[in-house]
């Protein structure tokens, strides 16, 4: 009772989230749409640039987005991407093998994606409490581009070429779906940083932004704990110059910078490229090997999100870690040294790439929670920018390679080997900060 009546009295500070989850599951679709999960209508028409697409239109939006965010409000900044969310879809829904309309849809979806994962990140670590951080950042950013995914393999897995929409258009018809349901939870629930209202000396409005993130609107003793907390941690913010506030930032930087580009190798076209090859030596055009594929993944991604404020995000890492290093290298093994892979070897690394994929979906569970209370208020949209910048890259630098399955056994040894740094590295680096305020997360991570 008392676990339902928090949740309960904190659901406006996700509610306040809810356009920018609804974008991330559009982007989550155009993801998937990008690394392989298409129509083979798609297949035969498809240009690299085109896939590519999207990533670049990301990293664009991610660019643009931290000095946006300082000219206008975070609402209207939402508006705008669900107005680009809107604008692509109908685009992509009236484009039936067009390139051109395809391309300028993927690209203003990412630019939508870009433009708002800096902000809305570092919204979550202000708007949310410190007991509820955890669970609401995982949930709108890594769970809701999940499900984006999952939801694009299962459409292309059963669709039907008799059907008079092709998948590209019926993906447009839910991104503008999206995109409008987005901007009017925007209208409706989206709340001003009490953080930014309080740095700005506007202490009613920030008073009056904590009572609307928790029902009922009320001022509480939490209200002005709250309030207090905020004004020690714009203090101890506003004492840094911008020197300090980056030297502080940098170790963070690098730790999350590591971690996305673990995230974007378990995400990859040659992942895609493994199960496609070997799925379909197995088991044929049965479409169960890739729903498994998705499901897995948004499992893993659900069950970290919801514990990152029980077990913690030191916990929920390090068990995915071990078991995505290991299946990683049982993967590569399956592929060394035989010109001919065998069925049953086929067998054994399509199970045991459905594995990674759920473990890796609660491995990666607390990296929005680390990029929204790692670093100093001033600097923070820009670092947090970099980090998704740095993944956006890795993703494209994937593309790059041959796509063959003596590649992916180098592949999958490689990512077996930094995924067991990256165990190492999180134990050792990475601070466990459930139920720490932001000053205090701060505080944690701005050593070596």
């Amino acid at each position: 009772s008392s676990c339902c009546n928090r949740d309960m009295r904190n659901q406006p500070q996700a509610n306040a989230l809810g356009a920018a989850a609804l974008i991330f599951l559009s982007g989550g679709m155009n993801i998937a749409w990008s690394i392989g999960f298409d129509s083979l209508e798609d297949e035969l028409a498809i240009c690299m640039h085109l896939r590519l697409a999207w990533f670049l239109g990301a990293i664009l939006g991610a660019l643009l987005g931290v000095p946006l965010a300082k000219r206008v409000s975070y609402k209207l900044l939402m508006q705008l991407c669900c107005l680009l969310v809107v604008v692509g879809g109908v685009m992509q829904m009236s484009a039936h093998q067009d390139m051109q309309s395809m391309l300028s849809a993927r690209y203003l979806n990412g630019l939508a994606n870009g433009l708002t994962l800096p902000s809305t990140l570092a919204m979550a670590g202000e708007l949310a409490v410190c007991y509820k951080r955890g669970t609401i950042a995982s949930t709108i950013e890594q769970m809701s581009c999940t499900l984006g995914i999952f939801m694009q393999i299962v459409i292309s897995v059963s669709w039907s070429t008799e059907y008079e929409l092709t998948v590209d258009q019926f993906q447009g018809i839910l991104c503008a779906l999206y995109g409008s349901i987005a901007c009017c939870l925007a209208l409706l629930f989206s709340i001003e940083s009490p953080v930014l209202l309080l740095a700005k000396d506007e202490e009613e409005l920030a008073i009056d932004a904590l009572i609307r993130l928790q029902y009922p609107r009320a001022v509480t003793t939490e209200t002005n704990e709250q309030l207090t907390e905020h004004s020690s941690y714009i203090a101890h913010n506003r004492s840094l110059d911008t020197t300090q506030a980056w030297c502080q930032a940098l170790p963070a930087l690098l730790r999350l910078c590591l971690l996305r580009a673990l995230y974007a190798l378990s995400t990859s076209m040659l992942i895609v490229f493994t199960l496609t090859m070997t799925s379909t030596s197995v088991y044929g055009i049965s479409s169960g090997p890739y729903v498994l594929f998705g499901l897995l993944r948004l499992a893993g991604s659900c069950s970290g999100a919801f514990v990152q404020d029980t077990l913690g995000r030191k916990l929920t890492q390090l068990i995915g870690f071990m078991v995505c290093s290991s299946a990683s290298i049982g993967i590569a093994s399956r592929f060394t040294g035989v010109d001919f892979v065998r069925i049953a070897d086929s067998r054994m690394a399509v199970w045991i790439l459905l594995i990674f994929q759920f473990f890796a979906g609660l491995s990666f569970a607390p990296s929005p929670v680390y990029l929204s209370e790692a670093f100093p208020l001033s600097v923070k949209r820009i670092c947090i920018a970099i980090a998704y910048v740095m993944e956006l890259a890795v993703q494209i630098a994937v593309f790059t390679l041959d796509l063959s399955l003596h590649t992916a056994s180098i592949y999958f040894f490689g990512l077996g080997t930094f995924m067991l740094l990256g165990f190492a590295f999180s134990h050792w680096y990475l601070p466990e900060t459930k139920f720490l305020t932001l000053r205090q997360a701060q505080q944690k991570f701005r050593d070596f």
